[in-house]
């Protein structure tokens, strides 16, 4: 994991070259998409957000390296039971969940079984279907039409999918699903994280960030606990932090921009609570749009938020 943070944020800070604007996500390359399309379930809002936003293949592989790694339940092998099962779970349902013109992956039913995993009643490839009380039944005892049933008693949970057009594309049914599945769905996102493994969140640094227009200048504000420090020749502990940015400015043109900090500091973590560093940028006349990268130069953390600012 140490490795994967080095070459991630080494990567990443070398990301700056000039890209399309930033209000559109990179494309995916073929492996970096079927990834997504099998673990996005699996995926916390941040590493969701971050993987979409990776400018190469190379920086999505070092990220689906370490997603795997923190999700192994068994480090010590070969094997890493988890990605494993979510194969098996993701080639059944392109198998025998698809619906229309949708892949298995991309339907509701396919979501359940990616994440629950098969139902009680359902035989992985014999039947898509519950192999017992698959239809809900009226207040007269007759079966209704286009309604599925999935249980899953040790979940204390039955999952229910309703066809509204009557075209086999079935969407959950709410009504009929208890609110606990929103729960299980929600706890799916973590729930497989090692105990003790490094965050999925762990290789971004945390900052916070404001533009004054007028002055021109980026102010970011970092908790000092989060940097690692140098100690220089006179015994002092030393923070280094870099800002590189692109500015989109009006017009199509883009301008660039990296400069590094070094912050002195007494003891690391106690001098200050809060470091507020503050560099110019080259904002132009109108509305811009600012892609800032935050690197602490120490410990290779970094991270990345989009801005925009109107300048008069």
């Amino acid at each position: 994991m140490k490795r994967f943070i080095v070459l991630f944020c080494a990567v990443l800070a070398l990301g700056l070259a000039l890209r399309p604007p930033v209000a559109a996500a990179p494309k995916l390359d073929a492996d970096s998409e079927e990834f997504y399309r099998m673990a996005r379930y699996f995926m916390t809002r941040d590493e969701d957000k971050r993987f979409r936003n990776l400018a190469t293949p190379e920086q999505r592989r070092q990220f689906i390296d370490a997603f795997w790694e923190i999700r192994d339940p068994e480090p010590n092998t070969t094997e890493n039971e988890f990605r494993e099962e979510l194969q098996e779970r993701f080639e059944f349902v392109n198998r025998y969940l698809r619906e229309g013109n949708r892949p298995g992956w991309d339907t509701a039913r396919g979501m359940i079984y990616l994440v629950l995993g098969p139902p009680d009643t359902m035989t992985a490839g014999a039947t898509p279907y519950p192999s017992a009380s698959p239809y809900i039944r009226d207040s007269q005892g007759d079966t209704t039409a286009g309604v599925i049933v999935w249980p899953y008693p040790l979940l204390s949970i039955n999952v229910v999918f309703i066809d509204r057009q009557g075209f086999g594309i079935y969407e959950l049914d709410m009504a009929r699903t208890s609110p606990r599945l929103l729960t299980l769905l929600k706890a799916g996102k973590t729930r497989f994280i090692r105990d003790g493994a490094e965050s999925a969140e762990e290789p971004f640094l945390p900052f916070k960030a404001d533009i004054d227009a007028a002055r021109g200048t980026v102010r970011v504000v970092i908790a000092a606990r989060e940097l690692r420090y140098e100690i220089a020749p006179d015994g002092s502990y030393v923070a280094r932090v870099q800002m590189a940015v692109n500015v989109y400015q009006p017009g199509g043109s883009i301008a660039t921009r990296q400069e590094e900090q070094r912050v002195p500091l007494g003891t690391p973590g106690q001098a200050k609570e809060k470091l507020e560093l503050e560099w110019a940028i080259p904002l132009a006349p109108g509305r811009n749009q600012v892609d800032l990268l935050v690197s602490d130069q120490v410990s290779g953390r970094s991270n990345r938020l989009f801005l925009a600012v109107k300048k008069k």
